[in-house]
């Protein structure tokens, strides 16, 4: 076997595409684009400004059998005042060998950079796809959302790595219900003077998005594991979505003209990068694709917050109500994730709100 430090275009290519072949018989892993991939990965992306890399890759017999990235992000470690390292785009076959060689070359490329601690799966942070799934491996993943096979838990632990925390995903349908008491709390609080609640102009965008960087990142900023987004992250993100944006499933909370609130609910896209394969050249898949995309009939809530200084005052009810409310009439179901295990204010009005958690992601951490 060989570990190989990816650096050429062409094994970078390598590096996007061994997924695709690893999971090639796996009915519910969905692959990105890979150019989308190769994009983030380009160290001429902005995330590398305060960010760098390793790329690794085990070879048996010539052929690709596991992948590795190290990073330190330096955005992360400056903000929460650590010294640590990330590891993510793990991906292996079910063999200890081939795992524990990755890690050996991660480890050692992080022990190189002088931080004290290895965290994963991050790829590439915690504002992008984050955790290993640990439980609910028997559905699609929503958007944005990790899968990998049930074994990696077990590669990642026998390489010495433990749980640092898991992150939690909730479901609901069009047919589940509000609780009675979120329902009177939430009465309670619409009738405070002043609250409006408005959709998204993406006629302008950029000004949406600052309004949206700004609650979001007040609002996650005491968060494990946050790092505030910057005024071209949050660009990023927000130009990114655009061409799948509905409106319906977008809303700024207003209290006397100020923003206080915001969430952004997204289609599933997923169900149409599962017919495209990684790929847009296939003129007969993005075709189908395209029907596909028109069909549609579930979404994953990717962002809500509320500015703190308007929190304790129902805000985040009234969001949650919305929008279950008004999404019923575009969607039969929705995911709303991430939420950290121990956020149990959100977790208890998640589960009041008629949502049940239906899958676990684990970020695992090592001493080094």
């Amino acid at each position: 076997m060989q570990i190989k430090e990816i650096i050429s275009p062409v094994d970078i290519q390598a590096f996007v595409e061994f997924p695709f072949t690893l999971y090639k018989d796996n009915p519910y892993w969905v692959g990105e684009l890979k150019a989308d991939t190769q994009h983030l990965l380009d160290t001429k992306n902005p995330f590398w400004a305060t960010a760098s890399r390793a790329l690794f890759m085990a070879y048996e017999g010539g052929k690709p059998v596991g992948r590795i990235m190290a990073l330190v992000n330096r955005a992360h470690n400056e903000y929460h005042k650590e010294n640590i390292g990330f590891f993510g785009f793990f991906d292996s076959i079910n063999d200890e060998k081939v795992s524990a060689a990755l890690f050996q070359a991660a480890e050692k490329w992080l022990k190189a950079q002088g931080v004290e601690e290895m965290r994963g799966p991050a790829n590439p942070s915690s504002n992008h796809t984050y955790g290993l799934l640990v439980e609910g491996f028997d559905s699609m993943p929503a958007i944005m959302m990790p899968y990998n096979f049930a074994y990696y838990a077990g590669l990642i632990e026998k390489a010495g790595l433990t749980k640092a925390k898991d992150l939690l995903a909730f479901y609901r349908t069009k047919d589940d219900k509000f609780s009675e008491r979120f329902l009177k709390i939430c009465a309670r609080c619409e009738r405070a003077k002043g609250i409006t609640l408005r959709r998204l102009n993406l006629h302008k965008i950029d000004e949406e998005a600052e309004i949206i960087r700004q609650i979001y990142n007040a609002a996650w900023a005491e968060n494990w594991g946050f790092v505030p987004l910057t005024k071209q992250g949050m660009l990023d993100i927000v130009h990114e979505l655009k061409p799948i944006i509905r409106t319906e499933g977008t809303c700024i909370l207003e209290e006397n003209g100020v923003p206080a609130g915001f969430y952004i609910c997204i289609p599933n896209m997923n169900h149409v990068l599962r017919v495209l394969k990684g790929s847009l050249k296939n003129p007969w898949r993005v075709l189908r694709a395209l029907w596909t995309w028109k069909r549609i009939k579930d979404a994953r809530l990717i962002m809500l917050g509320v500015m703190p200084e308007f929190r304790k005052r129902g805000l985040d009810l009234i969001l949650i109500k919305h929008i279950v409310t008004h999404g019923v009439a575009v969607w039969d179901g929705a995911e709303l994730s991430w939420v950290l295990e121990d956020n149990a204010g959100m977790v208890h009005a998640i589960q009041e709100c008629g949502c049940h958690p239906y899958k676990r992601y684990r970020v695992y951490q090592k001493d080094l």
